[in-house]
């Protein structure tokens, strides 16, 4: 069990996920143990569903870990020639956009991004 603390009201809630942005149960605020603030001022709704990201004329299998109004969160298997900053394409089934990288985070099996679409 993590006690949480909230950066905005001060006051404590527990939990067991501290890597999860949940709300405070003060204030609303929505933060997590591991990594802050919430930076994205929608609700995240997890899905995963595998999307064909295009990256100057390259295409990688990708997987989408959630998604808001204005973005998602997206694994790469493997490394990642994509940067902070770059424009993608992102591919599904039914759905065909483009995305701004905000963030990218190199692991030793995967990459993990953030996307802001347009």
């Amino acid at each position: 069990m993590v006690r949480l603390s909230c950066p905005k009201c001060g006051n404590n809630s527990y939990s067991a996920a501290e890597e999860f942005f949940f709300p405070c149960p003060y204030c609303g605020f929505r933060f997590s143990a591991k990594y802050g603030s919430d930076r994205r001022h929608e609700e995240r709704y997890k899905k995963e569903t595998s999307i064909i990201l295009n990256h100057r004329g390259q295409q990688l299998e990708a997987e989408s870990t959630d998604f808001s109004k204005e973005g998602m969160g997206i694994v790469i298997f493997g490394e990642t020639p994509v940067a902070e900053g770059e424009t993608v394409e992102l591919s599904t089934s039914d759905l065909h956009m483009k995305a701004k990288v905000m963030w990218v985070s190199q692991l030793s099996d995967r990459s993990l991004l953030g996307a802001r679409c347009d």
